[in-house]
């Protein structure tokens, strides 16, 4: 078992006679939102396009991920709290409907570019949770257990890290290959929606945001996401044929 958990929520640098305070969950957006537009820009038909779109398409997945989290848990949106993964994803996909305008074929090559980026850029942020102790696990016997230094014991599932493995193989399955326009988005949104529902059942209720009738809303997002990434998958592949 990890005693501290290998946590490390913030990190200090000197310089000089000032110590700047570095919040090491803020840090990896930042790493993640670097590599996810670099893995948008090299898989982009036109990577001219995708890159004009991806400082709105990174802001609106910040944005949209805070205001999910805050209409749950409440606060102001430029206070303290988390981000709401499910959230961002609905905002990226306005995001891309409104640059596409109107256009199918536009809007499956948007999305096949920047839906691989995306869960890229998931699986690095995802470490930043797992340092910063947000999102546990249940608890568990299993030998790689970790203690959380703000819960302390018993040992619980890293479902961060369980969560970042996953979305880095999934990535990395996603560029493996080029395919139909708009498949390699579908797979992209089937992956993530079942994955995250596998997930949810090792999620500390404790660490969940809650909807209705114990729903909770990474739940409701993930079963949309795997809907609709099945019916369009299946169309796509169809119309391909």
């Amino acid at each position: 078992m990890l005693e501290r958990g290998g946590m490390a929520p913030a990190v200090r640098f000197f310089v000089g006679g000032w110590c700047v305070v570095v919040s090491t969950h803020a840090l990896m957006v930042v790493v993640a939102v670097i590599v996810g537009t670099a893995v948008a820009v090299r898989r982009a038909r036109e990577p001219g396009e995708v890159l004009v779109w991806a400082p709105l398409v990174v802001g609106a997945a910040l944005v949209g991920s805070r205001l999910l989290y805050v209409a749950v848990h409440g606060g102001s949106i430029v206070g303290e709290g988390g981000l709401s993964s499910v959230g961002g994803v609905a905002a990226i996909v306005v995001v891309l409907a409104v640059a596409a305008h109107g256009c199918a074929r536009r809007f499956a090559d948007l999305a096949d570019a920047f839906a691989p980026a995306g869960v890229m850029a998931l699986a690095i942020g995802r470490v930043g949770c797992f340092l910063a102790g947000c999102c546990w696990g249940m608890p568990t016997d299993l030998p790689w257990g970790v203690v959380f230094p703000e819960l302390g014991p018993p040992a619980r599932h890293p479902v961060q890290l369980y969560s970042a493995a996953l979305d880095a193989v999934l990535g990395g399955a996603l560029l493996r290959t080029r395919r139909s326009p708009g498949v390699t988005a579908a797979y992209a949104a089937v992956g993530l929606g079942a994955g995250r529902l596998a997930l949810e059942m090792l999620r500390d209720p404790a660490a969940a945001d809650p909807l209705c009738g114990g729903l909770r809303v990474a739940q409701a997002g993930a079963l949309i996401m795997t809907s609709v990434g099945v019916v369009a998958a299946i169309r796509l592949r169809r119309a391909a044929a």
